[in-house]
C-alpha cells in the first residue's frame, strides 16, 4: 500500500502561515523503519506550519510525536520509545542558499523550496533525527541485576575530571 503524499507549495504555505496536521501510520515511513524490530499498529501526529520572520525568512516548523519499538541495547528486549520531536527549517529558493552555514553545527537546517514538496518526506527525515544510536531503557527492567551493579559501580569509580583544578585552587 502505497503511504499518502501530502504536497504542499512551500512559498504558499510559508507565506500564508499555513497550519496542517495529520496521523500517519507508522508504516509509511519506510525508510526510518529499515532495521528495526516488528511496528505495532500505532500511528505518529504530526503537524508543520509555515511562517515568514520580519526578515522575509520563510520557516517551516515541524512537529511530531508518537512511538516507535525499539531494541534495547542491554537487554536486547523491544520497547516503545517515545517520539517528541519539534524542529524548525530554513525554505531557500535557490541551491546555493541551501550551502550557506553548512560548515555550522549551529545554524538552522535548510531545505529547498518546491512547488510540490511532500511533507511526509520532510517528517520522515525528522523521525529518523529523533532516533537514538544506540537505544535503551532509561532504566532496564530485563538486565540482570549483577550487570545493573556493575554499571553503578564504574559509574562511581569514574574520576573526576576537575578534581585537577580544585587541588591547583587550594595552592
Amino acid at each position: 500500500m502505497q503511504p499518502t503524499q501530502y504536497l504542499l507549495d512551500t512559498a504558499a504555505f510559508t507565506r500564508n502561515g499555513e497550519v496542517f496536521a495529520a496521523q500517519s501510520p507508522i508504516f509509511d515511513f519506510k525508510r526510518a523503519l529499515e532495521g528495526l524490530p516488528a511496528q505495532k499498529d500505532q500511528s505518529l501526529s504530526w503537524s508543520m506550519q509555515g511562517s515568514v520572520d520580519t526578515a522575509g525568512q520563510e520557516f517551516l516548523t515541524i512537529t511530531l510525536t508518537g512511538f516507535v519499538v525499539l531494541t534495547c541495547q542491554r537487554c536486547m528486549q523491544d520497547f516503545d520509545y517515545p517520539i517528541d520531536a519539534k524542529n524548525q527549517v530554513l525554505v531557500v529558493d535557490n541551491e546555493l542558499e541551501l550551502d550557506i552555514d553548512a560548515d555550522d553545527p549551529d545554524a538552522i537546517e535548510r531545505i529547498l523550496g518546491a512547488v510540490q514538496l511532500n511533507a511526509l518526506d520532510l517528517v520522515e527525515d525528522e523521525l529518523i533525527l529523533s532516533l537514538p544510536y544506540v537505544p535503551r531503557h532509561t532504566e532496564c527492567p530485563h538486565l540482570p541485576e549483577a550487570l545493573a551493579v556493575q554499571d553503578e559501580e564504574a559509574e562511581d569509580e569514574k574520576p573526576n575530571p576537575f578534581a585537577v583544578l580544585s587541588q591547583l585552587k587550594k595552592s
